[in-house]
């Protein structure tokens, strides 16, 4: 199981962390069919004997994070392997403030070997102020293609 720490960025509502929070938690399994390895030689990838057919990745997603575990060099499954940040643009119009906020979040999780950040509900001024590669725009779709699109923000993350 990998665990994943979902922070809040800035100001986001609490009724809309919730909601941001439960898109995430349908996905805590991923097929690894899914996905590829990113070894293109077989014989060398450590990943060679997972079944990649038929598992699957599994995520905890934990809001705020969890207190470090003095046993998380014993127990894997007890770091924080990767850290998701939300932004509710509405409320927070500087993005470059939400991008210091969140690496400086982020540092929180020394374990961590992943960060993205989600920005919710952008202005087009948003958008084309920042891009960065671990930035991420959404925005609202009907239901339909909301699950589309969550399983693309897992997929982002893997």
């Amino acid at each position: 199981m990998i665990q994943v720490a979902v922070v809040p960025i800035g100001t986001v509502p609490s009724n809309l962390l919730r909601d941001y929070y439960s898109m995430l938690i349908p996905l805590h399994t991923i097929p690894l069919s899914a996905i590829s390895s990113f070894y293109t030689e077989h014989q060398k990838s450590p990943f060679a004997v997972q079944p990649w057919d038929s598992g699957s990745l599994r995520f905890k997603f934990v809001l705020g994070g969890a207190p470090p575990s003095p046993w998380e060099d014993f127990q894997s499954n007890r770091k924080t392997l990767a850290v998701v940040g939300v932004v509710h643009c509405p409320s927070s119009p500087d993005l470059d403030t939400a991008v210091d906020v969140f690496s400086n979040a982020c540092k929180s999780f020394p374990s961590s070997l992943v960060d993205r950040c989600f920005a919710f509900c952008p202005n087009d001024s948003q958008v084309v102020l920042r891009f960065l590669f671990n930035f991420l725009f959404l925005w609202r779709f009907s239901e339909e293609m909301g699950k589309i699109r969550n399983i693309n923000v897992i997929l982002f993350l893997v």
